[in-house]
């Protein structure tokens, strides 16, 4: 086997163990319950709207610095 019995480790072990709550991250990846079925228990870890509108407004800025060197570019050479 391999070191600490890493190849023997199940969650599904986990969730008919009787101290079950020792092991850490075992309401995520262990979990038992009516209430938990069908849900998504890592909704806090999606990405929102808000950072795709974070994502539209950076490209915005830099859209708009590119034009602006641009300009001064085309200015340096009128001048």
């Amino acid at each position: 086997g391999t070191r600490g019995g890493r190849d023997q480790f199940s969650w599904d072990k986990v969730k008919d163990d009787k101290d079950r709550e020792c092991y850490l991250g075992h309401s995520l990846m262990a979990p038992i319950g009516r209430w938990q079925k069908g849900r998504d228990l890592l909704w806090y870890t999606k990405n929102k709207q808000d950072s795709s509108e974070e994502e539209v407004r950076r490209q915005r800025q830099l859209e708009i610095q590119a034009i602006k060197e641009a300009e001064a570019d085309a200015l340096s050479e009128a001048l």
